[in-house]
């Protein structure tokens, strides 16, 4: 633990109040939520070493001490736990004035953020941003990728496609069509290993996804885990593993289906059926330009539902599922 700096004495609580300005709670909080300096540094996009300077002269300067410094990381003292509270509800009232001023934007001018799956970002978002600007040049737009569930309510973005089968009780928005997936490997991989019971191929995986293919195709997740010879957080990657004959793999059919490397090998497996939905937060609907964007992705993706249900792509000769599994 490291030794206790000597904090200066104050009686004048006034005077603290005044000290603390509205950058400092943000530092606080990110300290609270991380635990640890780097943590708080990546969630600022700040240095670790601006962020100890940083605490250390938000302390200095306001008599308090907010942390307790540890070799493990950050913990909050009475005070880091009261600084906490009071700057996440600042931050809900700050967000919550973001949604109301920006759902009452009438122009169709601005920029608007998307989240979306990694491959649909890729191969599907330019194309569609494209279709939408030629009708709407005012507006920019920006995508990020990725499967984690963004926070609409914090405005990490105005727009999220999403597949799921159960989206936040507090989004707006409407299902589109179902959204399915299948195994591929190469036909290379398949002709190496023509006898081996389905359990027992290597799989590429996304990270924590094992327990997907419980019971389809193992009784356990430990078994899943022991067959993944491949795992990444990045979708793309496992897919190009498994195009590279490491495996099995299981993919959206809208990916897989459309890589000439890979052999669909399965009908959708029905355990894995979603659904895929465009969604915003409540107070961002009557937005123009979300109305806009909302209102052409609902058409433009509706128009490829066979291409998200899987219904485009071809089994193989050889399907690794039963029937009944699919």
């Amino acid at each position: 633990m490291d030794r206790p700096r000597t904090m200066p004495k104050t009686t004048d609580l006034q005077a603290t109040q005044r000290a603390l300005e509205w950058s400092d709670l943000a530092i606080i909080l990110a300290i609270c939520r991380a635990q640890s300096l780097s943590g708080a540094a990546r969630l600022l996009g700040k240095t670790h070493s601006t962020v100890f300077r940083n605490i250390n002269a938000i302390e200095e300067k306001t008599g308090v001490r907010f942390f307790d410094r540890f070799d493990h990381g950050y913990m909050m003292t009475d005070a880091g736990r009261t600084a906490m509270d009071y700057a996440e509800r600042i931050e809900g009232e700050f967000h919550a004035l973001g949604l109301e001023v920006f759902g009452q934007d009438a122009r169709l001018s601005g920029r608007l953020r998307i989240t979306c799956p990694e491959a649909f970002a890729e191969d599907h978002a330019p194309g569609l941003v494209a279709r939408f600007l030629a009708h709407h040049p005012d507006i920019q737009i920006d995508v990020t990728p990725g499967h984690g569930a963004l926070d609409l309510n914090r405005r990490e973005a105005e727009i999220a496609i999403r597949a799921t089968r159960a989206p936040p009780e507090t989004s707006f928005g409407r299902k589109i069509c179902a959204f399915r997936f299948a195994l591929y490997a190469t036909e290379s991989y398949l002709a190496s290993a023509p006898d081996r019971p389905l359990a027992e191929h290597p799989f590429c995986l996304i990270e924590g996804t094992a327990p997907w293919l419980v019971p389809v195709v193992w009784k356990t997740r430990e078994e899943g885990e022991d067959r993944a010879v491949f795992q990444c957080r990045a979708s793309r990657a496992v897919q190009n593993a498994a195009a590279e004959g490491l495996g099995l793999t299981f993919l959206p059919c809208y990916v897989g289906d459309a890589d000439p490397r890979l052999l669909r090998i399965s009908d959708p497996i029905r355990n894995l059926d979603m659904e895929l939905w465009v969604l915003t937060h409540p107070d961002l609907r009557n937005a123009a330009r979300v109305r806009a964007m909302m209102a052409f992705l609902y058409e433009a993706l509706g128009a490829e539902a066979d291409l998200w249900g899987g219904l485009r792509g071809k089994t193989s000769a050889r399907n690794f599922l039963p029937r009944e599994a699919t």
